[in-house]
């Protein structure tokens, strides 16, 4: 009490009253409020650094668990894709259609799996062989099937296939291969220039006609039957021929060495099935052809169109369409595509070729293909770009489609048409005939050596050895450029004609129609292009051929008469001068020896230049049909080598 009172004096004194004490008492209040503040704002924040803490350890388990669980995905994605790796290089995998899912792990927290797939690239040519496969790792929650986590692993893959006359690299072997086997005797009937299966008459030609390389006959044959000359005419033009021609290695006269040279009608080895009769060996022997009989009876596949019409590139591989064609074509150009990779153009009929088609693929008609056109060009896609680039290693090595597949074929006499590969036909190839005939174009002749080489196909690129003025050359086609090369077997000196559809006159260039690799110099003459001309450069294999006659060759047999007459006094006077004698089909090439006769003979006489021309002087692997490729089968022999081959180009992982 006394204490309180010293403070109630203590406070008088201070302040002068009581109501003045009790206006301080009023400020001394806040004071205690602001600890309470202090003390509560120190509870709260220690509240909330606690909460913190316990939520910051509770995100923290939960990112250790989600990154468990990615973790797991990820795992599974990649044993996904490890399997389907493994799957692409062995005979379990099925193909782009081929999808499947596979258990990974499981516990009780959740599963962990994978679902792999696969998908073709084909956004361009030069990807058609690869392949998208895809493995997706997925960790579902056991708990609640909405709780995932997943990881996506994306390779890119590409065919590799092993194919015959590869380099071998360690753990290859060349017992492994995965090109397809022709059907039948497909392989042995293109080991020929030209392979006639079936008729009495297998084969009928006439002047004008020239077949670089060996030919199979089953049955007879009628050569040069259209003149109206006696035997005795024909037998000297045949025996001239044989003479002219024919030349043989120094110290040998066996047919079986002998050197065939242009523009001699038949630069191989005859076969036949049956026994040719006495008049057939009779004009073999004056032409100096060696000739041969089998007993073992080849015969060409039957053509399965359908396999054509819609068709994999390899097995297993995508499904592609072929390009469906009307009853003509005219002003085309027809070339592979991504949807269309092997560049195969059907027709379900009867076809019509006219003016200025150029066909890099293969053209397949059920029915017969008629050729009328100028300009027309048909070559088998041959594993290059535009820019003639190979989009494959060792191009040269893969196999290639023929050129043409058909029924019948048929080339119109003035037609001009080149074909580059394999012609097959299941009946009659039959035209040609063609006269001699030339544009109205600057007559020019230039001559030397040259080499080639090819570019975007169907072109190529011929480099002048020598400086030549091409000032006067047009790259419309009216002129070509001769290239002489040098054939296998019994074809001796021959050649080719290659349209110039461009030249360069400062680099001594020339861009020609048509695929020629010459590295090494080569004889060469540019003149006017043959309107009337018919060159395949391929095997064919029909039924039966009947190629048609040069019409100027068809003379009475009076006018045949004279023309040995006149020859013989030529040869008559040139003994008296002391000059050798002069052949009779060398007589008949000169057109001085033709006045007053028709504009034609004063201009050409009468020649064997061929105007229908088939030769195989580039060997290539040919499929029959599509597919090319299937996986390896190496059996108990050699499972290890089993399946496709591919290399992995790109990798790509998303969460």
């Amino acid at each position: 009490m006394r204490t309180h009172h010293k403070l109630l004096k203590a406070c008088l004194r201070q302040h002068g009253s009581v109501h003045q004490h009790c206006h301080d008492r009023s400020k001394c209040a806040p004071r205690s409020g602001v600890s309470l503040i202090l003390v509560m704002f120190a509870l709260s924040m220690s509240l909330v650094l606690t909460y913190s803490f316990i939520q910051t350890q509770s995100v923290q388990t939960q990112i250790s668990a989600n990154g468990s669980r990615r973790d797991l995905a990820r795992n599974a994605a990649r044993a996904g894709i490890s399997d389907a790796l493994n799957r692409l290089n062995s005979l379990d995998w099925q193909g782009v259609s081929d999808q499947y899912e596979r258990p990974f792990q499981a516990d009780a927290d959740g599963d962990c799996s994978y679902a792999v797939s696969f998908a073709a690239v084909g956004n361009s040519l030069s990807s058609v062989l690869e392949l998208n496969v895809s493995s997706r790792g997925t960790w579902t929650s056991a708990a609640d099937s909405n709780m995932k986590s997943e990881h996506e692993i994306t390779a890119r893959v590409r065919l590799v296939p092993r194919i015959q006359g590869r380099t071998i690299l360690p753990g290859d072997s060349e017992v492994a291969s995965d090109q397809i086997n022709n059907d039948g005797d497909f392989d042995r009937v293109t080991d020929y220039v030209l392979f006639a299966e079936q008729g009495y008459t297998s084969l009928n030609f006439d002047p004008g006609t020239r077949f670089d390389g060996n030919i199979w006959i089953y049955d007879q044959y009628n050569m040069f039957s259209d003149p109206a000359w006696s035997s005795s005419i024909r037998d000297t033009y045949l025996q001239d021929v044989g003479n002219r021609f024919v030349s043989f290695p120094e110290g040998s006269t066996s047919l079986s060495d002998a050197r065939i040279s242009t523009p001699h009608p038949i630069a191989g080895n005859v076969t036949f099935y049956n026994y040719p009769n006495y008049a057939v060996r009779d004009d073999l022997s004056d032409l100096k052809v060696n000739w041969s009989t089998t007993g073992e009876r080849l015969t060409i596949p039957s053509t399965d169109y359908a396999a054509f019409s819609s068709y994999r590139l390899y097995a297993g591989g995508p499904l592609y369409q072929a390009e469906r064609l009307g009853s003509t074509l005219y002003n085309r150009t027809l070339k592979p595509t991504a949807d269309n990779p092997l560049g195969i153009y059907y027709r379900s009929g009867n076809l019509s070729v006219y003016d200025s088609v150029t066909i890099q693929g293969t053209l397949v008609c059920t029915g017969k293909i008629y050729f009328y056109g100028k300009q027309i060009h048909l070559t088998a896609f041959n594993w290059k770009d535009d820019s003639g680039d190979a989009i494959v290693t060792d191009s040269q090595l893969w196999p290639q489609l023929p050129s043409m597949v058909a029924h019948d074929i048929e080339f119109g006499r003035e037609s001009q048409t080149t074909v580059e590969g394999a012609t097959v036909c299941q009946g009659s190839v039959k035209g040609g005939g063609g006269s001699l005939s030339y544009p109205s174009a600057l007559n020019i002749s230039l001559s030397g050596t040259a080499t080639a080489a090819p570019q975007g196909q169907p072109y190529s690129t011929i480099q002048l050895q020598e400086y030549k003025i091409l000032s006067s050359l047009t790259a419309n086609g009216d002129y070509a450029i001769w290239l002489e090369t040098t054939g296998t077997g019994n074809t001796g000196t021959t050649g080719s004609w290659y349209p110039i559809v461009g030249f360069d006159h400062g680099q001594q260039q020339l861009t020609v129609r048509g695929e020629i690799e010459q590295s090494t110099p080569t004889s060469y003459r540019i003149e006017r292009h043959k309107r009337n001309l018919i060159q395949i450069r391929g095997p064919v294999c029909a039924e039966t051929y009947d190629f048609y006659r040069i019409n100027e060759w068809v003379l009475y047999s009076s006018l045949w008469n004279d023309r040995k007459s006149n020859w013989n006094y030529t040869n008559y006077l040139r003994s008296i001068l002391g000059m050798s004698d002069i052949g009779f089909s060398e007589w008949l090439e000169y057109p001085g020896n033709f006045a007053g006769w028709d504009s034609y003979y004063q201009t050409y006489g009468i020649s064997l230049e061929p105007t229908l021309q088939i030769q195989n002087l580039v060997e290539r692997e040919y499929r029959w049909e599509p597919p090319l490729f299937q996986p390896y089968d190496g059996g108990d022999a050699n499972p290890e080598l089993a399946g496709y081959r591919w290399s992995l180009i790109d990798w790509n992982e998303t969460n």
